[in-house]
């Protein structure tokens, strides 16, 4: 993914550097938007949540978070992660709420992300954190 880092055509305003939008608008972000977003190690498809779906309003959404596999438990998913996040706090999301494996959960609890009690998707924690 080196190889897109100088492209203009994957920068966002509102992307923190480093952070490449591979998929999702050009222009000002809005509730149902989605991205596609990537670093050099990883990705994340991610939707700005309208409020009645979400938990909370102005909730940005995590649907999938994954990292290289030749590169995974040395800081990258962390690192992908504190991007997202700001990409979040740029387009005016308040929240962040994710739906995690079992075994994810304690990658996501240090990321300060707690467990809601409530199930949108079978065998999976629905965890939220106030950004």
């Amino acid at each position: 993914m080196s190889q897109l880092n100088g492209q203009s055509r994957y920068n966002r305003y509102y992307a923190p550097t480093g952070l490449m939008v591979l998929r999702g608008p050009r222009g000002v972000p809005e509730k149902r938007s989605r991205w596609i977003l990537a670093d050099d190690h990883g990705y994340a498809e991610t939707i700005y949540m309208e409020d009645d779906k979400a938990i909370n309003p102005n909730t940005f959404y995590i649907e999938n978070l994954e990292i290289k596999t030749q590169v995974r438990r040395k800081g990258h998913g962390r690192n992908l992660y504190f991007k997202v996040e700001q990409f979040a706090k740029n387009i005016g999301a308040e929240w962040i709420q994710i739906d995690s494996e079992t075994e994810a959960l304690g990658f996501w609890e240090k990321m300060g992300f707690n467990e809601t009690g409530r199930e949108f998707y079978g065998n999976k924690i629905n965890m939220i954190k106030k950004i």
